[in-house]
């Protein structure tokens, strides 16, 4: 190399460390679907209605499936997914799957040892005694050695966890990823709510995310990433009304395609008061029934 190459050759050194780390694999990509509508089955017992005279239990059970488009399965960490009442006339008391906690490692083997080295010795009154020492000691005697073994449970890590907010009209579910437990594929997520006894159809309103990593050729500079998200007008029906079915699908139907339209001519992210201006945010019954 010549004496130019040599002086620019720091140079280019600072650059290429200074400069980001090329992508090693594509990052994962995930698109999320679910039905426009669902039905719902009265699930009240005898000792609720006493109680709440004038109300009823419904439970709901939604199928969330994903797809994994670009990357691996191992790059995705976690989905979040948000359900909630617009108009806060759904109460949710009850919901699946519950906060989970699993150990990703087999127990663990642990040993306690402890060894005495009992040796000749001359104590204060220059008589000859059997002396403990710790540990190996040269000299007459012997050595004696114990030995204890035991298991651990392994630490237990979060793979799943769930929980209402806005004072039970939004529930939340988070759900890791593990290797006992793969995101791509369906899964069935389940409400059980609080609705007048009069009640047969509404609407919620379903966001998803997913996370995962961007992996470059220096592990060092691995990165985050949300690698899909979707949001959906899901409404609600009671099993069985005929009349309710086809008013909810045609709502829900009507409301993502306005939804759509909305994306293409402003993409943006429908979240804190934005979400509250919604052309559907009316009342839902009303809205059902249009």
């Amino acid at each position: 190399m010549d004496r130019i190459g040599w002086l620019l050759l720091p140079v280019s050194l600072g650059f290429s460390l200074s400069a980001p780390a090329p992508a090693f694999a594509d990052a994962p990509r995930i698109r999320f679907d679910i039905p426009y509508a669902v039905a719902c089955r009265d699930v009240t017992p005898p000792n609720f209605a006493e109680l709440y005279p004038g109300y009823k239990l419904m439970e709901a059970k939604l199928e969330i499936s994903s797809l994994l488009t670009v990357g691996q399965e191992k790059d995705l960490t976690q989905f979040f997914i948000r359900i909630e009442s617009p108009a806060h006339t759904l109460v949710i008391t009850d919901y699946l799957p519950k906060t989970k906690h699993e150990a990703n490692a087999s127990s663990v083997t642990k040993e306690d040892s402890t060894e005495r080295a009992i040796a000749l010795g001359i104590n204060m009154s220059e008589k000859y005694e059997l002396l403990t020492l710790p540990g190996p000691s040269a000299g007459i005697g012997q050595t004696k050695k114990s030995s204890v073994k035991y298991d651990l449970l392994p630490p237990l890590e979060t793979v799943a966890a769930s929980g209402t907010l806005d004072r039970g009209s939004a529930l939340f579910f988070k759900i890791k990823s593990s290797p006992r437990n793969l995101l791509e594929g369906t899964r069935e997520y389940g409400l059980v709510f609080k609705v007048p006894t009069n009640w047969r159809a509404d609407y919620i309103r379903i966001r998803c995310e997913a996370e995962g990593i961007r992996r470059n050729i220096i592990s060092t500079f691995d990165e985050q990433i949300t690698c899909g998200n979707r949001e959906f007008l899901v409404a609600l029906y009671q099993d069985g009304d005929e009349a309710a079915r086809r008013l909810a699908e045609n709502f829900a139907r009507r409301e993502a395609a306005k939804l759509n339209q909305a994306s293409a001519s402003r993409p943006q992210s429908w979240t804190g008061e934005s979400a509250s201006r919604r052309p559907y945010d009316a009342s839902p019954w009303a809205a059902v029934q249009r």
